[in-house]
């Protein structure tokens, strides 16, 4: 685990030097998102005065090669569209959007949520709606890489998930807190039944200058006894000076059956060049006395405007030998 600490501050240093000598310009975000009206002023294709489509079509091949000659070296290709639809009736607003996926587990409607705001600051969004705690994005345009932080491991455990339910939330750009109360949180692999139960979550993000934000959030998944409560404690910092993105996040759980599980994942991003990007990022598992290790690079190119070309390596090392191997991805994105 050093030796990967230490070849990511190296590549981090070596980044940073090379960005400050570059001529390349890249989009800073002024102001945290977390708990911001992302509808009204969303890019899309306008449909009317008050409605944007916006989404993608993303198709990806992959092949993994496994120490464990029982699962062999299996390939696959992997094809998904997004469609959002986005209603702006000030101060009303809304968004739903719907997955098509050859995953039959897979669901149709991602979120449906409206949005009432009290000023520019304040809102209440109400309705199946996407958690907020982890770094990754849950939208595929959103990624450093072609898979998430956590796609593989000891749980394969999903970094975000679809809530129903109502948060409160306020962003002044500076500052962004969220609260909110949801059927389940994803904590619990039993939460179905759990007709008692609900779930919590609080986070606040703060900018404290352009590029250099910090995010630390909460949740707890109840069953309706005390034995049944799972909690999650997510932070992450993000630095974007730039054309390079540096960011840490780290993980705990503590589920209902007395299990506990840590992650902490590194990643640097630097965008070369309106073609070209690449991704460093290093992930540590650890799930009840089982760790694992996940190394990842990836190259990014944006071939037109709308259509990009991610290629991903990935090689991840476990207690478990089911986990342990290489995994490759080629994934071609169309966004509009």
């Amino acid at each position: 685990m050093k030796k990967f600490i230490g070849l990511f501050l190296s590549l981090a240093l070596a980044c940073s030097s090379f960005a400050q000598m570059s001529g390349y310009s890249s989009s800073q975000s002024d102001g945290t998102a977390l708990g911001a009206d992302l509808t009204s002023d969303a890019d899309g294709i306008s449909l009317g005065n008050a409605v944007k489509l916006r989404g993608y079509i993303q198709s990806t091949f992959e092949h993994k090669e496994s120490n464990d000659s029982d699962r062999g070296n299996p390939t696959d290709f992997e094809s998904s569209a997004d469609l959002d639809l986005l209603i702006n009736l000030s101060p009303v607003t809304a968004e739903v959007h719907l997955s098509l996926s050859d995953d039959n587990d897979s669901q149709l409607l991602e979120q449906a949520f409206g949005r009432y705001s009290f000023n520019q600051d304040l809102h209440l969004t109400f309705g199946r709606q996407v958690t907020v705690l982890g770094f990754d994005g849950d939208e595929r345009p959103d990624l450093f890489a072609v898979t998430r932080a956590y796609d593989r491991g000891v749980e394969n455990r999903p970094a975000k998930t679809y809530v129903e339910g109502v948060r409160l939330n306020y962003n002044n750009g500076f500052l962004g807190v969220i609260f909110g109360l949801h059927d389940h949180y994803g904590l619990n692999d039993n939460h179905d039944n759990l007709d008692d139960g609900m779930a919590i979550d609080l986070a606040a993000s703060v900018m404290f200058f352009p590029g250099l934000e910090a995010q630390l959030g909460f949740a707890n998944e109840s069953g309706g006894d005390d034995d049944d409560d799972s909690q999650q404690v997510n932070g992450w910092v993000s630095w974007n000076p730039g054309d390079l993105t540096l960011a840490f996040e780290f993980d705990s759980f503590s589920f209902s059956d007395n299990r506990d599980a840590f992650d902490i994942m590194l990643l640097a991003n630097y965008q070369f060049s309106d073609f070209l990007g690449a991704t460093f990022r290093y992930v540590h598992m650890d799930h009840h006395d089982v760790e694992a290790d996940r190394l990842t690079l990836a190259a990014l190119l944006s071939l037109t405007e709308n259509f990009g070309l991610n290629l991903e390596w990935s090689y991840t090392s476990s207690d478990l030998k089911a986990h342990d191997g290489n995994e490759f991805y080629i994934e071609g994105l169309i966004t509009y």
